[in-house]
């Protein structure tokens, strides 16, 4: 719950126990499940209204009784913005498990491990990210080493020009066979990743960079941009970078969260037929 939404409910709530006081008790009806929930996420519209109802002497009383009440037990606007964020991220997981088999037949991708793994990773990176640097080994070290899990890439440049350029001709290579040798010399290189230094990291792996320029203006590699970044607006992901393991979301690069989601990965996982390996 937003915090002005906290306090319009706590100004009505004070409002109804100030009238109670000066009226005749009658028989409180149990508000259901239902309206619990819909109190508990916004506000009364009639709060305002009732505010506005009460007299100067009287509206300064209840903001004075809010006031109090809130520096007393400040936990309060703390145990809300908890509450606000497990919604938001309870939301957010839903639409990666509803979308997550389509995320992974999504044949323009470029995946890495069996076709029919146990586990699907599926990440959302950026190359001008630090965090996406900083999950690069963990992200290497899942493919080379484990046999179960498929890695899927998604170019996501959304931090600067440079990272366009760069996502553009790490799909582009993709042509010439060198994605995943390409990917890691980028995840792994320092600079601003222009042009310039993105076509001499090209070179220095054997790719054709003659080839590589003309692949790069390609429609279909523009499509394949606007496509993830269509992707991640969907699913609420707006930074790098995001992964998702077999329908369930972890954003921001945490070693402990990712081993915990591929140790869970098999329990009521999405199912349904997977996409060929590219690797």
């Amino acid at each position: 719950m937003h915090r002005a939404s906290l306090i319009s409910f706590a100004a009505l709530s004070l409002f109804a126990l100030s009238a109670c006081n000066n009226a005749k008790p009658e028989a409180a009806e149990v508000p259901s499940a239902d309206a619990k929930t819909t109190a508990e996420t916004s506000p009364p519209p009639a709060s305002a209204e009732a505010l506005k109802s009460l007299s100067s002497e009287q509206q300064a009383a209840v903001r004075a009784m809010i006031r109090d009440t809130l520096i007393a037990n400040p936990e309060i606007l703390l145990e809300a913005q908890r509450s606000f964020e497990a919604k938001q991220e309870r939301v957010m997981n839903e639409k990666v498990a509803q979308s997550f088999i389509e995320l992974k037949r999504d044949f323009a991708d470029l995946s890495f491990g069996p076709a029919n793994a146990k586990v699907t990773v599926i990440e959302f990176f950026d190359y001008k990210c630090g965090y996406c640097h900083a999950a690069n080994d963990w992200v290497w070290n899942l493919m080379e080493t484990r046999r179960d899990v498929r890695v899927i890439f998604k170019e996501l440049p959304i931090l600067s020009p440079n990272s366009n350029v760069a996502a553009r001709a790490a799909i582009a290579s993709h042509k010439q066979g060198k994605y995943k040798d390409f990917h890691r010399a980028l995840m792994t290189a320092r600079g601003d990743l222009g042009i310039d230094q993105v076509m001499q990291i090209a070179s220095t792996i054997g790719i054709d960079v003659e080839r590589l320029r003309t692949d790069m203006a390609k429609a279909e590699v523009e499509a394949q941009v606007v496509g993830v970044r269509e992707q991640a607006t969907r699913l609420g992901i707006n930074g790098t970078p995001g992964f998702v393991i077999n329908g369930k979301l972890v954003t921001g690069f945490s070693k402990e969260q990712l081993e915990a989601a591929i140790a869970t990965a098999g329990v009521d996982a999405p199912t349904g037929k997977a996409a060929p390996s590219k690797g």
